[in-house]
C-alpha cells in the first residue's frame, strides 16, 4: 500500500492498536490539523457534532457501535455504547484513533480499517499483495488490512458491523 512520509494525524489514543482512516476531517480546531494523532478529551465529541453536524455525529456513532459490538478493549466497562463514546473512545490509552488521510509510514496499529471503497483506491490499497473483495462492500489485502463502507448507518448497519467484526 502506497504510504505517506508522514506519521498519522487524526484524533484519538497515539499508541492505537486499531486504527480507522478516512479521507475527510472536522473543520473545528484544533481536530482539523492536529500536526499528529491527539488524545480527545471529555466533552470533545459533543463539541465536534454540535459543530460540524450530522456528519460527524453518524462517524463518532458507528465507530462506537463497532467498537462495543467488537468488544474492544475498555468497552466492557460500560452497559452502553453511548456512555464507551462520551467517556473513552479516542482520550488517552482507549487503543484507537480515527485518521486522516492514508495511514502514515510510522503507523504503529496492529489493524488498520479505511473507511470508504473510493478512499481505498485513492490510498493505493488494491496495488497491495493478495488485496481482494470479500463481498461488494469490504476488501482485505495480505498485511489483514481491510476496507469496509463509509462509516453511516445505511452504509454500514448492524448487520455489516457484525461482518466487520467478524473480519477481525
Amino acid at each position: 500500500m502506497t504510504r505517506a512520509l508522514a506519521a498519522d494525524v487524526g484524533l484519538g489514543d497515539p499508541q492505537a492498536t486499531l486504527r480507522v482512516y478516512l479521507a475527510n476531517r472536522p473543520s473545528l480546531e484544533p481536530f482539523a490539523y492536529p500536526g499528529d494523532v491527539i488524545p480527545l478529551a471529555d466533552g470533545d465529541i459533543a463539541q465536534i457534532n454540535s459543530h460540524e453536524g450530522n456528519h460527524w455525529r453518524k462517524i463518532f456513532n458507528v465507530f462506537a457501535k463497532f467498537l462495543y459490538e467488537l468488544k474492544f478493549t475498555g468497552t466492557e466497562d460500560f452497559s452502553r455504547w453511548q456512555d464507551y463514546r462520551d467517556t473513552l473512545m479516542l482520550q488517552p490509552g482507549s487503543q484507537v484513533a480515527l485518521c486522516y488521510g492514508a495511514p502514515g509510514s510510522e503507523a504503529p496499529a496492529s489493524q488498520i480499517i479505511l473507511m470508504g471503497k473510493q478512499f481505498a483506491e485513492e490510498c493505493g490499497f488494491f496495488k497491495t499483495n493478495g488485496a481482494k473483495w470479500l463481498d461488494s462492500r469490504f476488501a482485505i489485502n495480505d498485511a489483514g488490512v481491510i476496507v469496509c463502507p463509509y462509516f453511516d448507518y445505511r452504509q454500514l448497519s448492524d448487520e455489516r458491523i457484525r461482518y466487520l467484526v467478524s473480519l477481525l
